[in-house]
């Protein structure tokens, strides 16, 4: 039988989840027969986003392989991040032995190899386990709940490399201030609001958007969110302001800095933080009820730059 490579992406941080696992299993139940695994942002650690090393997590990955996918033949491979889509694409091409799909539930993954050609396996991630979730349970030492996350091998090479107290020492010391966000208001040309409704706490409508990543402008994460959560990509027309009340997100102190878009291609698709799209005609804008209630305001501050 002929071989069927499959690319699969994740930062692994920290190693190889039940969602991925759950993952690879639909490209084998898709005729995958070896699975190349690309650790995303390998040259980054020791932060709240990227604890562990490249090292780290490559060790983690091998145990979960031989822990629950040991009949599959799997290569583990360094992806560095660039901050440029062309670059970042050309040094796996490059790099990584040929593959015939790639394995993703990203939209941003997908869009990126829209182009290559390759036959793109979009997966249904389990949206209650995500790697943030399982590190900042690792910093509060709920790990009660981490065995429906990760496998047992994971979570011996976890406590044998002490990383319950680098996450805590790690999440202390990256908090010590707010944490900024963009937000991001855009139409349609038809002028409906592309929301979304958010898939986890705090529930309801947003704006689309989330945290800006170390090593990037606003700007620039504002474009990553927009691909992120709708499959857009836009430009950043107009900055609109900064939100800054302590209670105006539930979950903490963050900041957001608001942009007015303009859509230049991509395909509208919901993904990341956001369970389903929400277009809104603008005279509807009181019914609404939104998770982070400045966002209304921000978009009343985005229909008046617009007139």
């Amino acid at each position: 039988m002929e071989q069927k490579v499959g690319l699969f992406i994740t930062r692994a941080q920290p190693g190889l989840h039940y969602g991925h696992i759950d993952g690879i299993k639909q490209g084998i139940a898709q005729g995958v027969t070896k699975i190349l695994i690309g650790i995303g942002s390998a040259n980054k650690e020791f932060s709240t986003e990227n604890p562990f090393t490249f090292e780290e997590r490559y060790d983690m990955i091998k145990a979960s392989v031989q822990e629950v996918l040991s009949t599959l033949e799997v290569e583990v491979f360094s992806i560095p991040d660039f901050g440029d889509n062309e670059k970042w694409l050309n040094y796996i091409q490059t790099n990584l032995p040929p593959f015939d799909c790639v394995l993703t539930g990203n939209p941003w993954v997908q869009q990126v190899f829209s182009s290559t050609g390759k036959t793109i396996i979009p997966l249904e991630i389990k949206e209650f386990i995500r790697g943030t979730t399982i590190r900042e349970q690792i910093a509060r030492y709920a790990t009660d709940q981490l065995p429906t996350s990760l496998p047992s091998s994971v979570l011996t090479y976890l406590a044998s490399i002490k990383a319950f107290d680098r996450l805590k020492n790690l999440f202390h010391n990256e908090k010590k201030g707010p944490s900024l966000t963009v937000d991001i208001v855009m139409f349609t040309p038809e002028g409906k609001l592309i929301l979304i409704q958010r898939g986890h706490y705090p529930e309801g409508v947003a704006l689309p958007g989330g945290f800006v990543d170390i090593g990037e402008s606003c700007a620039e994460a504002a474009v990553r969110e927009a691909s992120e959560e709708t499959g857009l990509q836009i430009r950043t027309r107009k900055l609109l302001g900064e939100w800054s009340n302590p209670d105006r997100d539930p979950r903490a102190h963050n900041v957001t800095l608001a942009y007015l878009s303009e859509i230049v291609g991509g395909q509208l698709n919901a993904g990341d933080d956001a369970k389903e799209i929400v277009l809104l005609d603008p005279k509807d804008l009181a019914t609404v009820k939104f998770a982070f209630p400045d966002h209304k305001e921000i978009i009343e501050e985005a229909l008046e730059s617009r007139l």
